[in-house]
């Protein structure tokens, strides 16, 4: 289990000396775990802990406090993540005024020498830190240096030149088109989201349909539409096939975006209970129907379509 602190100034020595990866890490993707991987190897070959540090909020929240929801996960994924990567611990930095008023020399010795005690700071390439990111990875290595840290640029990592870099942006852009099978690839894994299932109208449940209804919360909202998804119950491990629609239920005058998961050939009550959304593919765009049996009439076609994909 990955052992995370939600500050930087009152970690205990024994838990200081680690190997960490630094960045905004939303999503984890292929480019932050090439960046996590060559923190791994340094902290094999030198016997030290390895960690994430990781900015809370997301710098772009702190900036922008009005902007849409757009994260990618959330820590609950997060931490699955980071386990299966084999991270120790993970340091949420609190990004607040303190901490954007620091200039480079006193993020260095503050956060990372005297707060987080590292031995050593793998970062991207284009790194930028301190008050109006007045540092870069030239001015990383000499602070760190002169601290005794260890410093390791990681180029970025992209699929081809047709695709440009994996990153957290593209990643929006794909979900926004709809386009999961791209942000899966970046990902290295299904895009994700965590919920609590909510009651709901129970509309779907009147023409045998019910669904699962989850809040995308600060989640990123895809492109509204009917999606083939996966969802996991608390506490268990098997992934179910669903049905999902994703976006504001134009025909019965819904307004607030959310999840709405048809899994097929169950029958449980899990209102109250947290689940996980996998989504695997996209089926339609979301549409506006004249009637409720039309709306009707079409659920069901998806369904089926779904089951096709999941060979059900």
């Amino acid at each position: 289990m990955v052992k995370v602190f939600q500050n930087y100034d009152d970690i205990a020595a024994s838990r200081q000396g680690a190997v960490i990866a630094l960045g905004n890490f939303d999503g984890i993707h292929r480019g932050h775990q090439a960046v996590i991987n060559v923190a791994k190897d340094e902290a094999l070959k030198s016997g030290k802990a390895l960690g994430l540090a990781m900015f809370n909020p997301h710098p772009t929240r702190y900036f922008k406090p009005d902007l849409p929801p757009f994260l990618l996960m959330n820590r609950k994924v997060r931490a699955e993540v980071l386990a299966g990567m084999g991270v120790d611990y993970c340091y949420e930095i609190p990004f607040d005024d303190a901490l954007r008023n620091m200039d480079d020399v006193e993020f260095v010795e503050l956060v990372l020498h005297q707060g987080l005690g590292i031995s050593h700071v793998v970062v991207g390439d284009d790194f930028g830190y301190g008050k109006k990111r007045c540092g870069d990875i030239e001015t990383l290595k000499t602070h760190c240096a002169a601290r005794g840290i260890g410093v390791t640029p990681v180029k970025p990592v992209g699929l081809h030149k047709l695709y440009g870099k994996y990153g957290s942006t593209e990643i929006r852009d794909a979900l926004k088109n709809g386009n999961v099978f791209h942000a899966a690839h970046m990902l290295s894994r299904p895009w994700q989201v965590s919920g609590i299932v909510d009651k709901g109208a129970q509309r779907g449940r009147t023409i045998g349909f019910p669904t699962a209804n989850v809040a995308f919360g600060e989640f990123i909202r895809p492109k509204h539409g009917v999606y083939c998804v996966e969802v996991r119950l608390e506490g268990e491990s098997d992934w179910l096939p669903a049905v999902a629609n994703t976006g504001t239920r134009p025909t019965v005058g819904g307004e607030e975006a959310r999840i709405e998961a048809h899994i097929f050939d169950f029958d449980r009550d899990i209102y109250g209970q947290s689940v996980d959304v996998r989504f695997r593919s996209f089926i339609r765009e979301e549409m506006k129907f004249d009637s409720f049996d039309m709306l009707k009439a079409q659920i069901a076609k998806d369904a089926d379509g779904a089951r096709a994909v999941f060979s059900i």
